[in-house]
């Protein structure tokens, strides 16, 4: 079994139509055929809060995210918890380095603290996974 950093635009991606991509629905197969997600500890309320955005606008109902909560708890993802030192340190370099959110900078300081792919939608994160020799599915 293979650890993924899975980021929210792939995850979200699996929820709205129109913004799956290939890469997006092959992790999803990998994770369903035994691979396991590792996400940020704040991946799960970024997740909410994009879908509760996408019920304001009348993307998706409330039934509807709540069975897509209920298929990415099936997934059961490990949750990574960094500490201040990390923030104030690997981080923020990260951030600087390769003008990266904070938010951002966390799935690929993830990925290469656990030294695993790291899969995402986002091309500013895969520019820099990518310059730091983190493979990127």
């Amino acid at each position: 079994m293979n650890e993924i950093v899975v980021d929210a635009s792939i995850t979200l991606s699996w929820c709205f139509p129109d913004e799956q991509a290939p890469l997006s629905l092959a992790v999803l197969d990998r994770l369903k055929a035994g691979d396991s997600a590792i996400v940020p500890a704040f991946w799960s309320v970024e997740v909410l809060n994009s879908l509760l955005v996408g019920e304001r606008r009348g993307r998706i109902s409330p039934d509807q995210t709540q069975a897509f909560l209920r298929n990415l708890q099936a997934l059961r993802p490990a949750f990574d918890h960094v500490s201040l030192d990390q923030v104030i340190g690997p981080v923020q370099k990260l951030c600087r380095d390769h003008r990266l959110a904070p938010y951002d900078a966390l799935y690929v300081d993830l990925a290469m603290r656990r030294q695993c792919p790291l899969a995402t939608l986002d091309q500013p994160q895969r520019d820099a996974a990518k310059a730091l020799g983190i493979q990127c599915l």
